[in-house]
């Protein structure tokens, strides 16, 4: 039987300030060369508990109930931990593809000629193998996701933590990174992922480890409860009634390319009347982001015209109160020092009376389920929190349109269907039309109205 290689006894922590603890008298042992997978609902504890591993937690004191016995290293080539971050964001510190993966084996002080094969070997494990000179910000989340993991893989790490690994990755690209993650196990890597959808990588799980409320359960060789998931039907209500005969988004031959890439979107022409509700469904790296981009005029389209909210080929400074757009990486919404300041921005900034300004603060507060963080600072709340502020602050000022990026990264399966269930009033509350960019299937498949296809940068109609 394989030695232990990371051994927990007692482990607990509390954030600074909190008055809950985040975990409770943990104890656990993981074997050398096994996969473990930690599962639970969005906020139990499965990230602290990896950064626990890490050492990255504020306070040493809780170091002393973490023991790891990994192979050195004596000329510190490598690390014995790796960790790859829920957010690819705030992972990423530098501006190409090859100058971020020789990042850590540069501070490593690994020779140059080790340096440049450490590269090659890591992006070609994750795909990305010809993208060395590409710049970080021309990648689909997706793409930047298997960029942090081969950043990691650089620094030939023992024990790999991953958090979320397949949260902005599409169907083919959990596959991608299941046979990628069964061929570093069978190279004797030790994996322990937090996961809320375990199902793709039931084949290489040894042992599950359930968290609930900061304690860690009795390991079970299945799949437990919270993890076994399927999409539901009809939890959400008709929405015909609403939308009336007026376009909200009318796009005709639009096209657009980016130098590096080619075309990303070719002729591509929608129309969507006011009030729809729209799943628009691609692969990662299809060009949604591109597309919704090129709605509110944040990228100008080659060729083509863009009407959306009844004008005529918008750009950001024309939009405020009228369209809201939720990026990928809710982070990026955020920068007030407290939650109610943060979802009052807009309708502040658009000269609304206070009282109006409160009254669509709380509204969107408690349509959203955070009126209990109102005096929160944003940036220290877990990622869940943070998707469903910037839902906030987009949802106040009660908008006509109603652009969602990938909206559902890092929740859980039924924050997302709380998330569908939020924006499924909004047509009838607002009139606001609601277009959802995703990779995955939508957890309601009959929240929408149409569902659209973006591939080889053409839509396709797939019906409902």
């Amino acid at each position: 039987m394989a030695s232990d290689i990371l051994k927990i006894d007692g482990l607990n922590y509390s954030y600074p300030g909190s008055t809950t603890a985040a975990l409770m008298d943990v104890s656990c042992a993981i074997r050398a060369g096994e996969c473990v997978c930690l599962t639970g609902d969005s906020g139990c504890g499965k990230t602290t508990l990896l950064l626990a591993i890490k050492g990255l937690l504020r306070g040493s004191s809780y170091r002393e109930t973490i023991k790891l016995s990994v192979p050195s290293v004596d000329d510190g080539s490598s690390t014995p931990i790796g960790l790859v971050f829920q957010n690819a964001e705030s992972h990423i510190l530098c501006t190409t593809v090859a100058e971020e993966v020789a990042f850590g084996p540069e501070n490593l002080c690994v020779p140059p000629e080790e340096i440049a094969l450490r590269i090659q070997s890591s992006l070609q494990a994750v795909g990305l193998a010809g993208y060395e000179t590409r710049h970080v910000e021309q990648f689909s989340a997706g793409q930047k996701q298997r960029l942090t993991i081969a950043s990691v893989l650089s620094m030939n790490p023992s024990l790999l933590l991953l958090d979320e690994p397949t949260s902005q990755l599409d169907s083919i690209g959990k596959k991608d990174l299941c046979e990628l993650l069964a061929g570093f196990k069978n190279c004797g890597y030790t994996i322990i992922m937090a996961e809320h959808d375990p199902r793709p990588f039931t084949s290489i799980i040894d042992r599950y480890l359930p968290i609930a409320g900061g304690r860690v359960g009795a390991a079970t060789a299945t799949v437990p409860e919270a993890g076994r998931y399927e999409p539901k039907i009809a939890v959400t209500s008709q929405n015909a009634a609403v939308c009336d005969t007026s376009a909200a988004i009318d796009l005709c031959d639009v096209s657009l390319s980016y130098p590096e890439t080619g075309a990303v979107l070719q002729q591509v022409n929608l129309k969507v009347m006011r009030g729809e509700r729209i799943h628009l469904f691609g692969r990662n790296g299809a060009g949604k982001s591109s597309l919704l981009r090129c709605m509110v005029g944040l990228e100008t389209p080659d060729s083509g015209r863009v009407a959306l909210a009844g004008i005529a080929n918008p750009r950001p400074v024309h939009l405020p109160g009228k369209v809201g757009i939720m990026f990928q990486n809710p982070s990026r919404h955020l920068f007030a020092e407290s939650v109610y300041d943060e979802v009052a921005f807009t309708p502040e900034r658009m000269s609304a009376p206070s009282l109006e300004t409160a009254r669509a603060v709380a509204e969107a507060l408690s349509l959203c389920g955070i009126a209990h963080l109102a005096d929160r600072t944003p940036l220290t709340l877990s990622f869940g929190e943070q998707h469903r502020v910037a839902l906030a602050t987009v949802v106040a000022p009660q908008p006509e349109v109603l652009l969602l990026d990938e909206p559902f990264a890092g929740l859980d399966f039924p924050q997302r269907l709380a998330l569908l269930n939020i924006l499924a009033e909004m047509p009838g509350r607002y009139g606001t039309t609601i277009v959802i960019a995703s990779h995955d299937e939508l957890p309601d498949r009959s929240w929408a109205d149409r569902t659209l296809k973006l591939d080889g940068g053409q839509l396709d109609e797939t019906g409902r």
